[in-house]
């Protein structure tokens, strides 16, 4: 059990919120030989966030080889953009950007002057995709279009933080699934549609809360189940009799029962947290943890705290925001992974590399850098000087020294130092502002580009079964914010092979969509309404379900 050694008031002065430090805390941060925080969680996850634009693409030219390429950077960004190819390849040396260390500075402000002089990657892609030319953090991607955040998957469209998929549109956080639509923090699963919270599942439409079920229909809290509609059990013939009728193929058919579902959803009771196979965690969205607190969507943690994002599992982190597998000792950081140990506020700094310190891009094989810019395979760099083994560890222990006088140490880069406007990044998702209030905060803002949307007068047909080919060649208009979008031929092959009506929307609305379905990522304190133990969960006191802990749900869904 935690014990609260004090509180701390957060830096920001904007917040000003009062949090706690634990004797857990203070254990982790002398491990990492960092000092306390100074702003609250919030705050440091807000600012870790804004250093990700995850889905805003931009036409610009490649810096090195003039291609044109599709980025994250836009081309009124003032600093140098690389290709995948040329970023990655041997026609340019990062080491040549190397500078002297100087102590009468802040730390940040030079290393803002390296950051801003050193390329920037185009996407931030590891490995080769196929036909995914469009798809942003990615990893071995095949024939994928607009995925972001994504790993080993194929024939996929429209979708954030995925591993391992087949012939899925329209998803979030989705794992080892195929032919699956609308389908958000499921796992296992086969031909499921408009579903949450899912495991194991197949041949089936709009569940919550479902594991081991196949051939179910609106359904919620069942546990290996099959021909149930609404919880009842049917037979076979009356299941697939009974479910034809709903007609889901219309537009309109299909949003009326969109409304009345999560009606029905509301009625059941619903666990504290959602996940499964954990031990003394809290948070939301979380699997196979131990000794995990206040995070959400995590898997397979141990020991870690205020973490987000990091589906690959990872041991004794605090902070981290993004990814994982065999991460070991981390602080402050975003997208770390793939083997990494021993890493300090840094972001993208991943696959083998270890004690690295307040570092970006810095991948494949790196160890012993500080304040360092997409160095590869290499080790005692210092602001991309390299430096003796001996030159360095003296270096680096008095470069500390003047960095914890500042108050710089542990600490993660400055929102200054981010690549983008605040509204291009996914703390606009979790924190949203509007310009005024971004600005007043110190953050950046891109303004929108000069352009006109065309209005839509191509006319959807209501059912997937008289839509033609030529939608494909059509320029629609989001109902939502107006933006044009446009159908793409495997698109309309997978809403026809499932019998789905074309999304009205754009992909970016339908994506917040789906963050509008799950919690938000914070917590309160609440009582079983069955039992009344003490119980901390995502489910704010005013809400209307009844929320059970985990042994007063499992007794009732048993």
């Amino acid at each position: 059990m935690e014990q609260i050694i004090h509180h701390k008031t957060c830096s920001n002065s904007i917040c000003g919120k009062e949090f706690p430090i634990t004797d857990r805390d203070q254990g982790f941060y002398k491990k990492m030989d960092v000092p306390e925080p100074s702003m609250c969680p919030d705050c440091r996850l807000q600012r870790r966030l804004l250093f990700r634009n995850e889905r805003n693409l931009y036409h610009n030219t490649c810096g090195l080889c003039n291609k044109s390429i599709v980025t994250i950077n836009s081309s009124d960004k003032p600093y140098p953009v690389y290709c995948t190819t040329c970023w990655w390849g041997d026609s340019w040396d990062p080491i040549s950007y190397g500078r002297d260390f100087d102590f009468d500075r802040p730390f940040f402000e030079q290393f803002k002057e390296l950051w801003d002089s050193v390329p920037k990657l185009q996407f931030l892609v590891l490995g080769d995709n196929i036909n995914s030319d469009y798809s942003q953090d990615s990893y071995k991607m095949v024939n994928c279009y607009l995925v972001f955040e994504a790993e080993q998957s194929k024939d996929c469209y429209y979708g954030e933080t995925c591993y391992q998929l087949i012939d899925c549109c329209d998803f979030l956080c989705l794992k080892s699934s195929e032919l699956c639509y609308e389908c958000v923090n499921c796992t296992d699963c086969y031909n499921v549609d408009f579903s949450r919270y899912c495991n194991n599942c197949a041949d089936s439409q709009f569940l919550l809360n479902c594991k081991g079920c196949r051939s179910c229909f609106g359904c919620v809290n069942l546990q290996n189940k099959s021909y149930y509609i609404f919880n009842k059990s049917y037979s076979k013939e009356e299941y697939e009799k009974l479910v034809a009728q709903y007609k889901l193929g219309n537009s309109i058919n299909l949003e009326d029962f969109k409304m009345k579902i999560e009606e029905f959803f509301r009625k059941f009771p619903q666990k504290n947290l959602h996940g499964i196979m954990n031990e003394n965690v809290t948070g939301e969205n979380i699997s196979n943890c131990k000794d995990t607190f206040e995070c959400f969507s995590c898997e397979g943690l141990r020991d870690c705290k205020y973490c987000t994002n990091m589906m690959g599992g990872a041991n004794d982190c605090y902070d981290v925001d993004i990814w994982g597998n065999k991460l070991d000792l981390a602080y402050n950081s975003a997208g770390i992974g793939d083997g990494c140990q021993n890493i300090v506020a840094s972001y993208y700094t991943c696959i083998g590399v270890k004690d690295v310190y307040h570092s970006i891009f810095c991948m494949n094989n790196n160890n012993d850098l500080l304040g360092c810019v997409g160095l590869h395979q290499k080790k005692f760099c210092i602001l991309n000087k390299q430096y003796s083994e001996d030159e360095w560890h003296e270096m680096f222990r008095k470069i500390k020294g003047h960095m914890i006088g500042t108050g710089e140490w542990g600490e993660f880069f400055p929102p200054s130092l981010s690549a983008f406007g605040y509204n291009e990044t996914v703390a606009q998702e979790y924190f949203p502002l509007t310009r005024e209030e971004a600005l007043e905060r110190g953050f950046k803002w891109k303004e929108e580009d000069a352009r006109e949307y065309i209005p839509q007068t191509y006319a959807i047909l209501e059912d997937i079964s008289d839509v033609p080919d030529g939608v494909c060649q059509e320029v629609l208009a989001c109902t939502d914010c107006s933006k044009n979008f446009k159908i793409i031929p495997q698109e309309l092959k997978l809403y026809r092979k499932k019998s789905l009506p074309i999304p009205r929307k754009c992909p970016d609305c339908r994506h917040m969509d789906r963050l509008a379905l799950r919690n938000p990522r914070k917590l309160w304190d609440r009582g079983c309404s069955a039992c009344s133990c003490a119980i901390k969960t995502s489910y704010s006191p005013g809400r209307p379900e009844k929320v059970l802990c985990e042994k007063c749900y499992l007794e009732e869904v048993y």
